[in-house]
């Protein structure tokens, strides 16, 4: 997303404290960051927001131009909704009209943008069921690390900025990518029984040893138990996948951005970490 200066200005004038040049609103550090943290799931004190100064302000303002229209919206809206909270920083008319003319500008610019994708978001994706279907005839080590570089492929074909299998501290971690500024780290799994809670408790464990905003993928080729996924318990920061609905996806033409979502979402309101595909879209091709 591109600002302009005078957007820019505008988002100034709306956010920064008069009285305290350089600050955001009534924010200190701490609070700031923990409002980033817990309002938007987002690291406000990333290295990468501090390119052009540390103070809060110059942080806000890196972070607006270096991500997409919608999260730089969102991030306006909630901090527009908290400062109108806020007695001390009172909203004048000129305010008003400033946020109403930022919203309406970049709402017209992503309707735009929407039609102008639809067809890109149309993914060739047939090479990967091709390679899905020779993996099942390999053997299982083969197989194994073959799935570890299908998936990386997958995160590819979706733009996702795949990182390959790495070691952490002796830690194995079978990949990862990054979906609307969240990043993922990949547990894969193809063996010949449903996957219980064993597996997924030592998965947890490496996800509880990163930053707060880490999130999981759990992809496991048969599936998961019921028992396992109701003994593992709840408060997790991972979603699970089987190679059935990654298969179904690719049959049905779904996005794989759309299909993590849409689990997310369901593990953020009901708590179940593995909904099947065909539970989420109920008329798939099962074919």
């Amino acid at each position: 997303m591109i600002l302009t200066p005078i957007d820019l200005k505008n988002l100034k004038t709306l956010f920064e404290n008069p009285l305290k040049p350089g600050y955001v609103l009534n924010f200190s550090d701490k609070t700031m960051r923990e409002f980033f943290e817990s309002e938007l799931n987002i690291n406000i004190e990333n290295s990468i927001y501090k390119d052009e100064g540390k103070s809060k302000l110059k942080r806000l303002l890196s972070f607006f131009k270096k991500n997409k229209q919608e999260s730089v919206l969102i991030v306006v809206s909630i901090l527009w909704n908290y400062r109108k909270t806020l007695s001390d920083f009172p909203i004048t008319p000129q305010d008003e009209a400033i946020f109403k003319n930022f919203t309406l500008k970049f709402e017209e610019i992503k309707s735009i943008t929407d039609k102008t994708t639809e067809n890109l978001n149309r993914i060739n994706t047939q090479h990967l069921l091709d390679d899905l279907d020779a993996l099942k005839i390999k053997g299982p080590q083969e197989r194994g690390y073959g799935f570890e570089v299908w998936l990386n492929e997958l995160f590819k074909t979706f733009n996702l900025s795949p990182r390959k299998p790495f070691k952490l501290n002796g830690e194995q971690i079978d990949g990862s990518f990054q979906l609307n500024h969240n990043t993922y780290l990949v547990e894969a799994k193809w063996h010949g029984v449903k996957t219980g809670n064993r597996d997924l408790h030592a998965f947890q464990g490496k996800i509880d040893q990163k930053p707060r905003w880490t999130r999981g993928m759990f992809v496991s080729w048969t599936g998961f138990t019921r028992d396992g996924l109701n003994a593992w318990g709840k408060g997790k920061s991972v979603i699970c996948v089987s190679g059935r609905d990654l298969y179904l996806m690719l049959k049905n033409d779904i996005n794989f951005c759309q299909l993590i979502e849409d689990k997310g979402r369901i593990a953020s309101e009901e708590g179940d970490y593995y909904v099947e595909i065909d539970k989420i879209y109920p008329n798939l091709n099962n074919v």
